[in-house]
Parts: structure tokens; C-alpha cells; sequence
């Protein structure tokens, strides 16, 4: 019985898991949730997940959630392409630099962030944009600089992704991370760095096809 992964086709998280069950080789059924229209409220959803967010990933009898710690989970369980290095130090830097979006700037433009700053703050559509737009702004420059410096810097003489030769959970945060960006009018044309990985990475067919675009539902922003 296949894997089945609960995910939207604008859920930057559940993107992260797409390209990463791709990578690792498992194919795995698609269970679209609506998170526009609050299929993650339900109960049938709750019961997987009390957060309400995706992505979750039923494996048999197991349930799992948060994308990161699903990646790793898939990195430890299965063979085939290591999506974190071996070695401790930069497997560290691979988990530095995912956090910067799936931790610092992701987390403050999900759905029910923009139904608060709706509903209770009273921000119309383009102050939401604009807040949204602000995080991802500041990811996006926070990736680029820390592409420059020493420690990631060496690893851009050994290949095209962020951690050099090999792709990893990294460039798995990086390649929605600049699409949300634009998603909220975020001109990212200054990010050269980020751009060169993202072009080498969507050359990749496990990368590829886990784009939004081929996911049921998926809406081709304006």
C-alpha cells in the first residue's frame, strides 16, 4: 500500500516533502486538503493532525507530520540520495540554513496568520501581501548573504546546490521559499545566487515534478 501524502498544491511545506519522498525514490499517493477552504479543520483531517497544517504523511499505521522532521525521518529510513550530509558539521549548516525559512520566515505567512491579520487586525488584502511579502523578503536576503560567506561558499566550488554536488534538505527549502516570495510580489531577481541553484535544481526530474503546478487544484498565480 502506497504512502499517502496529505498536501496543497500552495503549501510550501508539503512541497518540501513532495521533492523529497521524489528524491528518496517512494512513490506515494496525493490526499489534496484545501487550506484556502478549511478542509484542515475538519474533523476527519484533526484526528491527523491536531495542528491543522500540512503536510502529513501516512505511512501504514504510522502518521507524520512537520516537513523537516518527515524529511529526516525519510533520510534515516529509506536508501538512496542522502538528503543530509554525513558529516556533522555540515549537516549542520544544511539545518541552518532550511530553518531560515521553515522556521524564521514560512511560519508568519500561513493561512492562519493571513485569516488573523484579516479577521482581527483588519488588514485588507495588500497589507497582508505586504507583511507576507516583508518575511520573505528577509529570508531571501538572509540566504543570499549566508550563500557568500566562508562556510557555504566552499561548497559552491563542488557543485551547483546549496550544499555543493549533492542536493539536500536545503535546497528543499530553498526552491519553495523563493516561490512563496514571488507568490507576494517579492522581486527576487536580486537574489543571483539563490536563482542559480533553483535553475540547477528544477533540471533534476524528481525536483520538477514535484512543482505546484502538477498537484490537483493548483491555481496559476496572477
Amino acid at each position: 500500500m502506497k504512502p499517502v501524502l496529505f498536501s496543497f498544491w500552495r503549501s510550501l511545506a508539503a512541497w518540501r516533502v513532495r521533492m523529497a519522498l521524489n528524491l528518496k525514490n517512494i512513490e506515494f499517493d496525493l490526499s489534496v486538503v484545501n487550506l484556502l477552504e478549511g478542509d484542515q479543520f475538519k474533523d476527519s483531517f484533526t484526528h491527523q493532525n491536531p495542528e491543522h497544517s500540512v503536510p502529513v504523511l501516512q505511512m501504514g499505521e504510522d502518521t507524520f507530520a512537520q516537513s523537516l522532521a518527515i524529511i529526516e525521518y525519510l533520510n534515516e529510513a529509506y536508501d538512496g540520495k542522502s538528503l543530509l550530509p554525513v558529516d556533522i558539521k555540515s549537516r549542520y549548516l544544511c539545518r541552518r540554513f532550511s530553518l531560515v525559512s521553515a522556521a524564521d520566515s514560512h511560519p508568519v505567512i500561513v493561512p492562519r496568520v493571513r485569516r488573523l491579520l484579516a479577521g482581527e487586525f483588519g488588514f485588507n488584502e495588500a497589507q497582508v501581501n505586504e507583511f507576507c511579502g516583508y518575511f520573505m523578503r528577509r529570508g531571501c536576503e538572509a540566504m543570499e548573504k549566508l550563500l557568500s560567506q566562508t562556510e557555504y561558499h566552499s561548497f559552491s566550488e563542488t557543485g551547483p546546490y546549496v550544499l555543493g554536488s549533492d542536493v539536500s534538505m536545503a535546497d528543499l527549502c530553498l526552491i519553495p521559499h523563493i516561490q512563496g516570495a514571488r507568490n507576494f510580489g517579492v522581486d527576487v531577481s536580486t537574489y543571483k545566487k539563490l536563482l542559480a541553484i533553483e535553475e540547477a535544481l528544477f533540471k533534476l526530474p524528481e525536483i520538477e515534478k514535484a512543482h505546484p503546478k502538477y498537484h490537483p487544484g493548483f491555481v496559476k498565480p496572477e
